[in-house]
């Protein structure tokens, strides 16, 4: 199941932007960041627990911020698509 995203949104304005935060004492793009949190966020939403991970959390928001579209397992694959394009699966694993 292949995805789509559009290659104009906020995240990757903000991932050429190259801004950091400091994460366990090294720099990490902000970007990254927000991809690896939202991930986590996005698969307790849709997936086994179909519940928000706080209060004031909207998929809305996800949506624009990555230029994804879809419900359900569509938006995950759409997310999956482009988490897997920016961050290739180790080989490690």
């Amino acid at each position: 199941m292949t995805g789509t995203y559009e290659t104009d949104s906020p995240f990757m304005a903000e991932l050429q932007e190259g801004s950091t935060i400091n994460v366990n004492g090294g720099d990490m793009p902000t970007a990254i960041w927000n991809l690896i949190i939202s991930k986590r966020d996005l698969t307790m939403y849709c997936r086994p627990y179909k519940m928000k991970p706080h209060r004031y959390w909207k998929v809305t928001d996800v949506k624009k911020y990555f230029g994804i579209k879809g419900t359900g397992d569509k938006l995950l694959a759409n997310f999956t698509a482009l988490f897997n394009d920016v961050m290739p699966p180790s080989k490690e694993a």
